[in-house]
Formats: structure tokens, C-alpha cells, sequence
């Protein structure tokens, strides 16, 4: 069977890895390897898809400011649409929270984002669906994007290819080996080799550390619900902004003239065809209903999806402690889309032994900050992610 050989093997075609390998194109020939039939088939194909600077943990948020120009102004030929719309997002704050919510908005100041700092009456006349008096304080993002990741996976896959680069699908590995100085990539399309490997997984990046040999870190996959349904008669939502809790125990967007609501729930899985949990779905309905004006007699669509955390929430990129050039690309925990392309920057950065992009060190992102030998990922043992639930707002 012949071999195919390149500089650089990425495993897994979801937005980590075809992002990290349009840019490690420029340094090398890239071989991707996606177990599905197409890619971003799991959690990039379910996606909430906007970019706002205040979502997420703070290095993830920040990766978020330095992708905005790429999203807003990508290359030329990479696209031949835009890649990012106006949306707006909307952040509400209980009592105790309102501090909370205030830090995040001298945060997002700092990094040059505009913001509105207001009461939730007067979030209204930006989504008029919420009930202002269950909240205290409300931020609105007025240059939060959704992003078409249908046309942003396009424009990776094609750039990839034009510099040379493969996507091999339905090549889900069964062997990886290093040996005498080369990884060994075995799958039912063939086998690969390369000097550096860059795990992009996504739910399955423990699965293919472990076929490298690696001892197990602390990167696990999480199940999400999401679910849509009929906005309220008559309701112009076109121009409703992403709305969220400070707590991140729900948001809802309008979605292709629906509503969109996700608990944001966080169950463990193993990594799956994820499907939607009644339970979750029957959440998702009460905190619509209880936090907002609008009432969900029907379900029109309910989904699942996985997202990945490290224990911090933050993201997992750079070489392995045990194995420099086993490189991880993980912990999106659902800020992939929007922050994946200077995720993708900096972990190609890493993985040529090269300097962290100055854009991006100048937002405090280190190569030690992300490390995937950090203690919280390292060691197995370490606390899981949480999240807040139900009874946080109660």
C-alpha cells in the first residue's frame, strides 16, 4: 500500500482543524484526516455561529478580538460572500452579577469594542422580548457578527487546497505510532506519515492522544442542546441581538425566521453523534418562558452537539508536555467558530517552533496560558468543567 508523506498530519476536519491547516500550508504540505464523509459534521456543523468579544472565558475572548479582522476582511480569493452579518448581543445581569457584567465591559473597552452599559428597560428597544424586571443590568454588543460557517469552512478547505494541502475524509484513524522520528497514521483510506502531528479531534482529541500513547489529559466532551421554535405572531426579529445570562445558563438568537434557545447545558459524553436530552430541551423551554415574554407551544427542530473543555474553560493549544510534536488544537468549548482563526495562527505558530503572532501576544495570550501541560489539563485528576444551571437563577 503506497504511503502518503507530508510535513504535517491534522486530525480532525471540524473549523480547529481545517483552520490550522490553511495556515500551516504556508510552512509545509498538510495531509488532513476527517473520519466523516464531510467536514464539520459535529460540533462546527452545530454551531450557534456569531463572534462576540464578551462570550467565553477571557483568553477564548480574546482570541475573539484578534479573529475580528480575518472574519470581517479575509484574504483575497478566500471567499467570494461575506463571512460575518450584523447581529448584536445582548448580556443581562442579575443583582448579584451586576459587577460582574460592569468588569466585562471595561475588558471589552480596553481591547477597543464598543459597548452600552444600560438598564434592561432600556435593553428592550434592543430585544423587546425580555422580561427586564428579572434583571438588573444589561450590556449590548452592537458589533457582535453572525458568521456564516458554511462559507467560512468553504474558504479554509479551498485555501488549503490551493496551496497544495489534502482533505482526506472518511479516513478515521485506527493506528497512530511514532516511530524513527516520523508519525505513522493508519486508516481505512490508507496510511500517512508525518514529523508533526496536530490533534484537532475535537470529542475525540482524548481518543487519539491515547492511540499516540499519551497519558490521558483533561480535555473532555460535553453535550449541548439546542432547540427552535416560532417566534411570536407578528414579531419583527430580524433584527434581535444574541442574548445571553451572565451566568451562561441560556441564550437565544433568532435562527432562519425562528428562535433558537440552548440551556447551554454541560452533561459528559463520550464522544457521540450527539443528539438533544428531553430534559434539556423541556429547560430550554421553561427559561424562555420564564425569562422572556414569548411562550413555546411547539418545538420546530431539536439538536445535539458536543463541546469541549479543559477544567478552566480556556483553550488547549501547543505541543504536548511528553511529545513536542504531537500538537493539540482543543478546548473550543463552542468559541471555535468565532475564535478559530486566530487559534488556528497561533497554534500553527506553535507548531513551527515559531514566535506567538504579535497581535495576538499583545492580548496577553502566552504560549504557557494555553499550554496543554498547565496543571488544570495535565493532570487527570484535575477538577471537570462546570457551569451554572438551573438553580443559579432561581
Amino acid at each position: 500500500m503506497t504511503v502518503q508523506t507530508a510535513d504535517f498530519l491534522v486530525i480532525g476536519g471540524g473549523i480547529a482543524g481545517l483552520s490550522v491547516a490553511y495556515e500551516l500550508s504556508t510552512r509545509g504540505t498538510v495531509i488532513v484526516l476527517e473520519s466523516e464523509n464531510s467536514p464539520g459534521y459535529h460540533s462546527t456543523g452545530r454551531s450557534a455561529a456569531v463572534m462576540s468579544e464578551n462570550y467565553g472565558p477571557a483568553l477564548w475572548s480574546r482570541l475573539v478580538t484578534a479573529s475580528r479582522s480575518f472574519l470581517e476582511a479575509p484574504p483575497p480569493g478566500f471567499t467570494d460572500v461575506s463571512l460575518v452579518s450584523p447581529r448584536g448581543a445582548l448580556f443581562l445581569a442579575l443583582e448579584h452579577e451586576q459587577d460582574k457584567l460592569r468588569a466585562q465591559g471595561e475588558e471589552l473597552i480596553r481591547r477597543g469594542a464598543s459597548i452600552d452599559i444600560t438598564t434592561p428597560a432600556d435593553a428592550l428597544r434592543y430585544c423587546p422580548a425580555i422580561q427586564a424586571d428579572k434583571f438588573a443590568l444589561a450590556l449590548y454588543e452592537p458589533d457582535c457578527l453572525d458568521i456564516d460557517t458554511d462559507a467560512l469552512m468553504t474558504g479554509y478547505g479551498k485555501g488549503l487546497r490551493a496551496r497544495g494541502g489534502q482533505l482526506q475524509t472518511n479516513a478515521r484513524v485506527l493506528e497512530l505510532a511514532r516511530r524513527g522520528g516520523v508519525w505513522k497514521a493508519s486508516t481505512r483510506q490508507g496510511e500517512f506519515e508525518a514529523a508533526v502531528v496536530v490533534n484537532a479531534a475535537g470529542g475525540w482529541v482524548q481518543e487519539v492522544a491515547q492511540l499516540a500513547g499519551l497519558p490521558a489529559r483533561n480535555v473532555v466532551p460535553f453535550r449541548r442542546t439546542a432547540v427552535t421554535f416560532d417566534p411570536p405572531a407578528g414579531a419583527d426579529i430580524r433584527t434581535w441581538p444574541m442574548t445571553f445570562d451572565v451566568a451562561e445558563t441560556f441564550y437565544f438568537k433568532p435562527e432562519a425566521g425562528r428562535i433558537m434557545v440552548s440551556p447551554v447545558d454541560m452533561e459528559p459524553s463520550a464522544p457521540c453523534d450527539a443528539q438533544a436530552d428531553e430534559l434539556e430541551v423541556a429547560i430550554a423551554i421553561d427559561r424562555i418562558e420564564r425569562f422572556t415574554t414569548m411562550r413555546v407551544p411547539t418545538i420546530s427542530h431539536k439538536w445535539g452537539g458536543l463541546r469541549t473543555f479543559a477544567p478552566d474553560h480556556e483553550p488547549v493549544i501547543g505541543p504536548d508536555q511528553d511529545q513536542p510534536t504531537f500538537i493539540w488544537v482543543a478546548g473550543q468549548g463552542g468559541n471555535g467558530v468565532m475564535g478559530g482563526a486566530a487559534a488556528a495562527r497561533l497554534a500553527a505558530s506553535l507548531a513551527a517552533g515559531e514566535s506567538i503572532p504579535a497581535d495576538i501576544a499583545a492580548l496577553g495570550i502566552t504560549a504557557a496560558n494555553v499550554s496543554p501541560g498547565r496543571s488544570c489539563v495535565s493532570e487527570p485528576d484535575a477538577v471537570r468543567p462546570t457551569v451554572g444551571r438551573l438553580e443559579d437563577i432561581a
